[in-house]
């Protein structure tokens, strides 16, 4: 559940990538002009016109791996996975050395379950821009997803080395030495991203997984209600809940 829910919320932030590598020119200024004003549009929240402003730029520009790019990663947040991964493909085809580009592709084959695939295409993203720490978090996610929980820990704790107040991400980290029954580093990790960043539900959350791990059920139980408090509409909130009763009635 954890992992999926990473992965979602990683997955959107790929987007705004994707925008940021548009070129400052393209093959013709028609077919730029299309790109930005889809660009605009999504930002306005038209995502329907946004996709019909970047279809025009890729029919007169097919090449652009830029355009494919953008297209992809609209239709992706409106569920259009099967296109979208279509584009996705000939976006990496023309531009394959884009970091946005080899992530984006990664997402939605991991989306289908491909972890070998999407893996494969993320250490591309993470080759493209090294210092990206999204990108090593999207790999993270996804080596977890194939139980590769060793080499999941070395790719989060490099991203950590780039971004170390990143609460998100030594969430995960905890996620991850879970997974490896490693209780103790795991606790001692969510602890201080509880430290880092209070205001994270995701490293209160993390903590409260780690403690019921661990048979600490009071203040399990204060985590999760914590997490809660800070983001009602978390999408674990009802796993969470169900986490509070349970162990209010085993333990409390």
């Amino acid at each position: 559940m954890r992992l999926i829910e990473a992965r979602t919320t990683l997955a959107f932030a790929v987007i705004l990538a994707a925008f940021a590598n548009l070129p400052a020119s393209a093959v013709t200024p028609e077919s730029h002009a299309h790109a930005v004003k889809g660009i605009e549009l999504y930002k306005q929240g038209k995502p329907d016109a946004a996709v019909a402003e970047f279809r025009k730029a890729v029919q007169l520009d097919p090449k652009n791996g830029d355009y494919h790019n953008n297209l992809s990663s609209v239709l992706r947040t409106q569920a259009k996975y099967d296109e979208a991964l279509k584009e996705a493909e000939l976006a990496a085809k023309f531009k394959p050395s884009g970091g946005s580009v080899q992530s984006n592709l990664a997402i939605l084959l991991e989306q289908k379950k491909d972890y070998a695939e999407a893996e494969k295409h993320y250490r591309l993203a993470v080759k493209a821009e090294p210092k990206n720490a999204d990108y090593l978090g999207y790999l993270g996610s996804c080596l977890q997803s194939e139980k590769k929980y060793t080499d999941a820990e070395m790719v989060y704790r490099d991203a950590l080395k780039l971004s170390p107040r990143d609460a998100k991400t030594m969430s995960m980290l905890v996620d991850t030495l879970r997974g490896q029954k490693q209780y103790d580093k795991a606790e001692a990790e969510a602890r201080q991203a509880v430290k880092v960043d209070p205001n994270s539900a995701d490293a209160h959350f993390a903590l409260a997984q780690v403690l019921k791990d661990k048979v600490k059920d009071k203040e399990a139980v204060t985590e999760y209600q914590t997490a809660l408090k800070l983001k009602p509409d978390h999408p674990s909130a009802k796993y969470m809940q169900e986490c509070i009763d349970y162990l209010k009635g085993r333990r409390i």
